[in-house]
C-alpha cells in the first residue's frame, strides 16, 4: 500500500473469504489489505493520522461501509480536526457516490458537531460559525444529476428543520425551480408541501390562497399530472376544506355535455384526476347516483386498466346507499 504512513506493526484482520458462504464475494488484494488494516486499527481503538488516512482509503473502496464512517468520525473528534475541511472532502465523496445514504448521515453528524463546539466558544471567539446555505451548491449539484434522489431530498428536509429554513427565500426559489423543470417531480412537490405546511404558524389564509393558485396554474399546464393533483388534494385535506370548492376547477377539464355512459369519445375528459375528484365531490354532497355514474365511467371507458379499483370505489358508495335505505 503506497502512502506516507507505515503499517508494518499492524496485524491485519483476515477478511472472511474461506468459509462457505451463500454468496461468495471475490475481494481483490487491495480491498483485503486495506480493510484488514482498518479493522485491526478499529479493534485496537487507534485514533491517529494514519487511522484517518486508512478510513479514507476504505471509503474510496466501499463508501457504503457504515462502520468506517463512524470510525472516521470518532477519529476526527479525538484529533480535533477541522470539520469544515471534512465537509469539503465529504462533498467530493458524495459526487462520486450518488446513491449512498451513509454520506448524508455522516454529514449530519459533522454539522451537529460543529454546532456543538461553536456553541461552547466564549463570546468574541473567532471560531468559524456554520452557515447552512453552504450546503446549497452540493445539494443542487446532486439533484441536477438525479432530481429524485431520495437520500438528498431527505437530507434537505433535515437541513430545513435543523436551521428553520421553511420560509427561506433561497430554499423556496430552489424547490420552485425543481418543480418548473419537471412538473412530475413528486419529490420536489413533497418538499414544497413540507416547506409550506409543516409549520402551523406559517400557514395563513393568504398563504393557502397563494398555494392553491400556484398548483392550479400548473395543473392547467399538465392536467394529467398526479403529483400536482396530490398536492392540491393535500392542501384541502390539511386545511379541512370541502372538496366541493374544487368543482368549478375540475369542470375546466371535463365536458359534462359529452360525458355520457355510452359515449366512447375521450374528448370529454382532459384529466382522469379531475374526473375522480368529481366523483368524490358528488359523494361529499350525497349525490350518490352521480358519484356511482362517474366511477362507472372511469372503470368502463376512461381508465379501464384500473377497472377493479374503480369497481371497489363504486361499491363503497353503493354500500352507503344501501345503508341509507334501511
Amino acid at each position: 500500500m503506497s502512502n506516507d504512513y507505515n503499517f508494518d506493526d499492524v496485524i491485519p484482520v483476515e477478511i472472511n473469504t474461506e468459509q462457505p458462504q451463500l454468496c461468495q464475494i471475490l475481494y481483490d488484494d487491495e480491498y483485503k489489505t486495506t480493510m484488514g488494516i482498518l479493522l485491526a486499527l478499529l479493534k485496537n481503538e487507534e485514533y491517529s493520522e494514519r487511522a484517518l488516512y486508512i478510513t479514507q482509503k476504505g471509503i474510496e473502496l466501499l463508501a457504503s461501509h457504515y462502520t468506517i464512517w463512524i470510525y472516521r468520525y470518532d477519529i476526527l473528534t479525538k484529533l480535533n480536526k477541522d470539520l469544515f475541511e471534512e465537509l469539503d472532502w465529504c462533498e467530493q465523496v458524495a459526487l462520486e457516490n450518488e446513491k449512498n445514504y451513509q454520506i448524508w448521515n455522516y454529514r449530519q453528524l459533522i454539522i451537529d458537531r460543529i454546532l456543538k463546539t461553536s456553541g461552547d466558544e466564549k463570546e468574541g471567539s473567532t471560531k468559524r460559525k456554520y452557515e447552512p446555505h453552504r450546503e446549497f451548491p452540493i445539494l443542487e449539484a446532486m439533484l441536477d444529476s438525479d432530481p429524485k434522489n431520495h437520500h438528498v431530498w431527505s437530507y434537505r428536509k433535515w437541513l430545513v428543520e435543523k436551521f428553520d429554513l421553511f420560509n427561506d427565500p433561497k430554499e423556496l426559489e430552489f424547490v420552485d425551480k425543481c418543480i418548473l423543470a419537471d412538473l412530475r417531480n413528486n419529490s420536489a412537490w413533497n418538499h414544497r408541501y413540507f416547506l409550506k405546511f409543516a409549520k402551523v404558524d406559517l400557514i395563513t389564509e393568504e398563504s393557502v390562497k397563494n398555494e392553491l393558485q400556484y398548483v392550479e396554474s400548473l395543473i392547467e399546464q399538465l392536467p394529467q399530472n398526479p403529483s400536482s393533483w396530490n398536492y392540491l388534494i393535500g392542501i384541502y385535506q390539511k386545511q379541512g376544506l370541502k372538496l366541493s370548492g374544487l368543482e368549478d376547477f375540475c369542470l375546466k377539464f371535463i365536458n359534462l355535455k359529452e360525458l355520457e355512459l355510452n359515449d366512447n369519445s375521450f374528448k370529454a375528459v382532459k384529466s382522469l384526476y379531475a374526473l375522480e375528484m368529481l366523483a368524490k365531490i358528488f359523494l361529499e354532497r350525497k349525490d350518490y347516483k352521480d358519484s356511482i355514474k362517474v366511477y362507472d365511467l372511469l372503470g368502463t371507458q376512461y381508465d379501464t386498466i384500473r377497472s377493479n379499483y374503480w369497481k371497489y370505489e363504486k361499491s363503497k358508495v353503493e354500500t352507503i346507499v344501501g345503508g341509507t335505505t334501511h
